[in-house]
């Protein structure tokens, strides 16, 4: 029973959550979203196919939404998908509209609590929090890989009051963060006198719209950021910031065990 996950990770969660499933799923395949969407159609051949994604904006990230509508999943028996955030099953159900014109639905899908890294308005978790986070998540991963590997329907809908939230409160603050927040954040990203010219922001841009000039990088302004906060969070030296958002004193996360080369790789 062969299994594909494909991936989308900015700061680490996603691509540790896919990992971690991978030692419990038997012939599993981790595949980066960014690495296939080059291509102008994605064939998946897997009996099994697994996503899994933060949430960016309350919402499923856009370049989930680019794979789903290039890649072709008639061929699939099972389809899941993992949120590294906890949320409501609007953002599964966006899936499902597009799964639709493949005449598919998920099968199953879940949302775990990892740890936020949007510090322009939240702040970072404690250590201890951290740690808390991630033995539940091995706890809910366990009961995860039996679902999956049983391919057992696991859709659990919202209680009354996450789904007002989420089908109705969250979708106005998706749009209004996209059309007035987003736009002017993106072109406020840049570095302080701590910046010693590494280019690591460079390398971790999964939008690629980082270039290094004169030793220090610069933002593309005719490129789309995908707000995956990779740069913001990988910086060694804590030097990227956005203006205007207190990212100087809010400190900085990526998960332990994923490195800067492995979201870096998800380009190759």
């Amino acid at each position: 029973m062969s299994t594909q996950i494909y991936y989308l990770s900015g700061t680490g969660n996603s691509l540790h959550v896919a990992r971690e499933l991978e030692k419990r799923l038997s012939e599993t395949e981790l595949i980066p979203i960014i690495k296939v969407l080059k291509n102008d159609r994605i064939e998946t051949k897997a009996e099994i196919i697994g996503l899994v994604f933060p949430i960016h904006n309350l919402t499923v990230p856009v370049l989930v939404k680019r794979f789903l509508l290039k890649a072709d999943l008639r061929s699939s028996k099972y389809i899941f998908a993992i949120a590294t955030r906890f949320c409501s099953d609007a953002v599964f159900s966006i899936i499902d509209e597009i799964l639709k014109k493949q005449g598919k639905l998920l099968d199953a899908y879940f949302s775990v609590e990892m740890p936020c890294t949007y510090i322009p308005i939240f702040t970072l978790p404690s250590q201890s929090e951290v740690e808390r986070m991630e033995n539940e998540l091995q706890k809910r991963l366990d009961e995860i890989q039996i679902i999956v590997e049983n391919k057992r329907i696991d859709r659990e809908k919202d209680s009354p009051l996450v789904f007002v939230l989420g089908h109705i409160l969250y979708p106005m603050i998706t749009a209004y963060m996209f059309k007035f927040r987003f736009p002017g954040m993106a072109r406020s990203f840049y570095v302080d006198s701590r910046c010693n010219g590494c280019g690591l922001c460079e390398k971790v841009c999964l939008s690629e719209r980082i270039r290094m000039k004169n030793g220090k990088p610069e933002w593309s302004t005719d490129i789309d950021c995908v707000y995956c906060f990779a740069c913001l969070h990988y910086c060694p030296v804590e030097a990227v910031q956005i203006e205007g958002r207190k990212t100087t004193i809010k400190g900085r996360y990526h998960h332990s065990e994923v490195k800067a080369i492995d979201i870096a790789r998800q380009k190759q």
